[in-house]
């Protein structure tokens, strides 16, 4: 008898570390976070802000580890997050591409194959010409494009992307056949097509043309936040000025693997509200020209929603939506 209980008790010696780690409070191991793009690029800038963030404001003990994955316009990084269900110890993160890429039928996974857990940050889109350009307003260009909708080339860095939303839904609002517009995209060379003229305009991001702004090489003609920007921004006229129901947020958004533990969600989202109240992150918004656009699990999916519904509809006037949303 005696012999038997000793053997018990050491069977459960050997099992309790096993027992323990299970019931560990999450997050008891390292974290792996996934980025939908490359290293250096807009994506990969906000993962490194975010896991310093944590890191300064000590809101997860337990190391973060960036991995990069943009292959496939973000298509793999959300095929490795599926494939690790149920799983919290993984991250991802991207941006409006992981609804809009089911839309064109580049992947079967779309929003609702992956966990909501936070919207972080936006940056706005800008119309940008050269400073010598004949146009002086957005509405130039649309007049132009109204008479002939292949009238004026634009650039853009990636198709899909939020910059050809940018461009499409304006025109589409004005009553322009936004088919024949012309939009092409240069992935790494964007600016010199401007300021060499093989294009007229590009639809971009403020920071990708930052210095060329400061320079005064470039004019800013529209901007496709819901409201007025402030400071050296306030003049740049927003689509709804113009009359024109049209707004786009370029977001960046926290996700995990579907099915996670709820325990785990709430921990994210007990952590990002925090977060975004900190001085570290707001240092990394004002150091980037980011803006914050938190918002928590819930409030994301519904936006998500909207943004669906809208997206699909330019899509579909433009002839490359392969899948309706249901």
């Amino acid at each position: 008898m005696r012999n038997w209980q000793a053997l018990a008790a050491i069977g459960i010696a050997l099992m309790s570390p096993v027992i323990g780690a299970q019931n560990a409070p999450y997050p008891s191991k390292r974290i792996e976070l996934v980025v939908a793009g490359g290293a250096g690029g807009g994506l990969d800038l906000v993962g490194r802000a975010f896991e310093q963030a944590l890191r300064e404001t000590r809101s997860v003990e337990q190391p973060i580890v960036i991995l990069n994955m943009g292959a496939g316009a973000g298509n793999a990084a959300k095929a490795y997050i599926v494939k690790h269900k149920g799983d919290p110890y993984f991250l991802y993160l991207d941006t409006n591409r992981t609804f809009l890429n089911k839309l064109l039928g580049t992947t079967e996974f779309g929003h609702d194959a992956v966990t909501p857990v936070g919207r972080l940050i936006t940056e706005y889109l800008f119309w940008v010409v050269r400073a010598d350009s004949p146009f002086k307003t957005a509405k130039d260009i649309l007049d132009k494009l109204k008479a002939d909708p292949s009238s004026v080339a634009f650039g853009i860095s990636s198709i899909p992307s939020n910059d050809q939303i940018n461009i499409i839904a304006p025109a589409l609002a004005t009553g322009i056949d936004a088919k024949k517009i012309r939009i092409a995209a240069f992935s790494s060379a964007l600016n010199p097509q401007l300021l060499g003229g093989h294009v007229a305009a590009i639809s971009t991001p403020l920071s990708e043309v930052a210095g060329l702004l400061k320079a005064g090489q470039v004019r800013l003609l529209s901007t496709s936040s819901p409201a007025a920007l402030g400071g050296e921004l306030a003049g740049v006229p927003t689509w709804r000025s113009m009359g024109i129901d049209v707004a786009v947020l370029h977001w960046r958004g926290l996700f995990a693997p579907p099915g996670i533990p709820p325990d785990a969600l709430k921990f994210w989202e007990d952590s990002l509200a925090r977060l975004v109240k900190s001085d570290a992150w707001k240092k990394a918004l004002e150091r980037h020209g980011w803006y914050d656009a938190y918002v928590n699990s819930a409030t994301f999916q519904k936006e998500m929603e909207r943004e669906l519904a809208v997206n699909a509809r330019v899509l579909r006037e433009i002839g490359l939506l392969k899948d309706a949303p249901r």
